[in-house]
């Protein structure tokens, strides 16, 4: 009847509530914080660096000072939400004793004006990976880094193909592409983690499933056009772990089998490296001192003998002027003088002694352990595996551990601290709790 009640309440029927929109609005404030992420690792990826110094023919001092915007990032995203980024770090004691012994060894540093200077840049570093883990769910943080990687990778594209002249290299390796790194590893590098992001993105949301699984084409290419043997092996490798994922995924038996193949694979590995290295070595295209690197190796593990386990300071040995010092002998000990350890255990040997190796070794086989569960329970580790793996091998030959302004130990801190803090918090960082179920008469 027209004005009057309505029929359903008078027979007791509850009205009928309208239909819920099909897309949600998404708040203006997460997508500012979805952009400040990805501005966040673009800055810190260093990708900005070779055009602005003209690929290396200018001086790189100012660039330190590129960073900056990327400090204030952190400090923005992690100030809104504090307590999933207090939370994050008090779960995570390994990293909170890594950066005290960082901060620690300013005390014995043989350049503690360095280590003065370097913690805090560390400490900001580590500040990004944190943010990145308290504010994202990892579907989204999935796609932060795959949108990024796609920035990337097609300017990277671009340059190589319209700009030959800087997207491609001119001296010791002419013709092969290297975007916009100094050099061909620096792409092939981070285009591995680019093509683990995407297709961990496409796995994780299906409704853009395609839009990823086509876009991974363009870093898997630029690592072809590099000729990048390192990032080509550790591509297989970081595919092969995303395998190891939808394989134990596809059920109880073909959990069983997969994961009894990769434990008898694992150990026919280290045991090709132990006994048959040259093998090894003839695969990665290079000779049996892998480029001077096992030089390097001898010489800092010689200056390690005196006092392994203290070290020289964080970020104290390469820019050491110091004729006398561990860089100097080590240069003499491999007939040049090395920019890094070119490997990122040596690394923090070298900075921290055993105590920093010990308690990063405990941290990295949590973080591994963590991550295989995954594998077992969640979908996060389509985005976990083939990014631990990038990681881990990597770091046997360069120095990506704990490094100031270094994307990688970003990316590898919120992958950890993400497992710490476990998927209690949604994209606004709010428990997420189940909704109550609707009355019914």
């Amino acid at each position: 009847m027209a004005g009057g009640t309505p029929a359903s309440a008078r027979i007791g029927v509850a009205p009928r509530r309208p239909a819920a929109p099909l897309v949600r609005a998404v708040p203006y404030g997460d997508i500012l914080a979805f952009a400040a992420s990805v501005g966040l690792i673009l800055i810190f990826s260093g990708s900005w660096g070779a055009i602005l110094t003209d690929y290396g023919k200018k001086s790189a001092d100012f660039l330190r000072n590129g960073y900056y915007p990327g400090y204030l990032l952190a400090l923005a995203l992690v100030a809104s939400r504090p307590s999933a980024a207090a939370l994050a770090v008090l779960r995570s004691p390994l990293l909170i004793g890594l950066l005290l012994l960082t901060a620690a060894s300013f005390f014995w540093s043989i350049a503690p004006d360095l280590t003065l200077r370097r913690f805090p840049a560390l400490a900001f570093t580590t500040l990004a990976g944190v943010a990145l883990a308290a504010r994202w769910r990892w579907r989204t943080l999935a796609e932060i880094i795959a949108v990024s990687m796609a920035v990337m990778a097609v300017a990277s594209f671009l340059l190589g193909a319209l700009l030959p002249d800087m997207g491609r290299m001119q001296e010791l390796f002419p013709g092969a592409w290297r975007g916009l790194w100094l050099e061909k590893n620096g792409l092939g590098n981070t285009m591995v983690m680019g093509v683990g992001a995407m297709l961990a993105a496409g796995a994780m949301v299906p409704e853009r499933r395609r839009l990823w699984f086509a876009l991974s084409a363009v870093p898997l290419a630029l690592i072809v056009l590099s000729t990048s043997k390192t990032a080509l092996i550790v591509l297989v490798l970081s595919l092969a772990s995303m395998a190891f994922v939808g394989l134990v995924k596809a059920g109880p038996l073909r959990a069983v089998i997969v994961t009894w193949l990769a434990v008898v694979g694992v150990i026919a590995a280290a045991l090709l490296i132990t006994t048959r290295s040259e093998l090894f070595f003839d695969l990665l295209g290079k000779d049996a001192t892998l480029t001077g690197r096992t030089e390097i190796w001898a010489g800092a593990i010689q200056q390690m003998a005196d006092h392994p386990w203290r070290g020289f300071g964080y970020g104290a040995v390469w820019d050491d002027p110091n004729l006398t010092g561990p860089k100097a002998w080590i240069g003499h000990r491999a007939n040049f003088t090395p920019a890094n350890a070119h490997s990122g255990w040596l690394e923090i040997y070298l900075g921290l002694g055993l105590g920093g190796v010990i308690l990063f070794a405990a941290w990295l086989l949590q973080v591994w352990g963590q991550s295989l569960w995954a594998a077992y329970t969640s979908p996060s580790a389509w985005l976990l595996m083939p990014m631990m793996t990038s990681y881990t091998v990597t770091m046997l030959s360069e120095s990506i551990s704990m490094n100031w302004h270094d994307l990688r130990w970003i990316l590898f801190v919120a992958l950890a601290l993400k497992l710490a803090l476990g998927e209690t918090s949604t994209a606004a960082g709010r428990v997420q709790t189940p909704p109550s179920p609707r009355p019914t008469r």
